[in-house]
């Protein structure tokens, strides 16, 4: 492994990409096995739609049920589901009885020490103080209009990867140049993964100077095919 890492190596150097693969290689290096608590709360299925009172509660059963897989080296699905540990929060029962009722839970979890455990957690839950979702962060809506344009720049992205030897998918997926016609028309620029790091480099910004009509694209034929060709676009009188 460490001789096929250093032939990677001088072959990206070579290629003048090696400062891209180790950026490429960031999220793994600050990745780690341990699971945070916050992260798995905000991934649970429907938990922005939740009341503020049901949310500190659905918080609590997620760390009951981290430190519950850990120390029996079970699967945290195995010990609880998400949509069991939902519903949890959400009718927060008081009593084993209540607790057996719900769906996903069992009639073996309404009582002994793993209801006295659940609702242990539930209580923890209730005295924190009401936890409101946070706002969402919604990206302009697309529109009709921006059809055109996504094709534009998505002809650009593909000419750029072709060039470059990578795949296309590597710069881009549809939904990423969606968000970026539509923040581009209101005037802003959108979070996603082209307009960052050695994508922008490569044709992130380049991307929103087409949008911005700064650059034009044109098609010329080239031996039996065609190919895109970028231009800076001409200053009008």
């Amino acid at each position: 492994m460490l001789e096929l890492a250093e032939q990677l190596e001088r072959r990206l150097t070579g290629l003048e990409r090696l400062d891209w693969a180790l950026e490429e290689c960031e999220p793994l290096e600050r990745s780690s096995d341990e699971r945070d608590v916050e992260t798995i709360f905000a991934r649970l299925p429907r938990i922005n739609g939740m009341s503020a009172h049901a949310r500190p509660l659905a918080r609590e059963l997620v760390r009951w049920r981290e430190q519950t897989a850990a120390r029996q080296n079970r699967p945290v699905q195995s010990v609880l589901s998400d949509a069991a540990l939902i519903e949890v929060a959400k009718r927060a029962p008081s009593t084993g009885g209540e607790l057996a009722k719900i769906r996903g839970v069992g009639a073996g979890n309404g009582q002994g020490r793993r209801a006295e455990e659940l609702l242990a957690a539930l209580g923890r839950g209730r005295e924190s103080p009401p936890d409101p979702a946070p706002p969402r962060s919604r990206q302009p809506p697309s529109k009709p209009d921006d059809a055109p344009l996504v094709s534009l720049g998505e002809a650009l992205l593909r000419t750029r990867a072709r060039e470059a030897g990578l795949a296309y998918e590597l710069l881009a997926a549809r939904a990423d140049l969606q968000a970026i016609v539509a923040s581009r028309r209101t005037g802003g620029e959108a979070d996603v993964r082209t307009l960052r790091g050695w994508r922008r480099e490569l044709v992130g910004a380049e991307l929103l100077d087409l949008l911005d009509g700064g650059v034009s694209l044109s098609v010329l034929e080239a031996g039996r095919g065609r190919r895109v060709q970028v231009e800076p676009r001409a200053a009008g009188p």
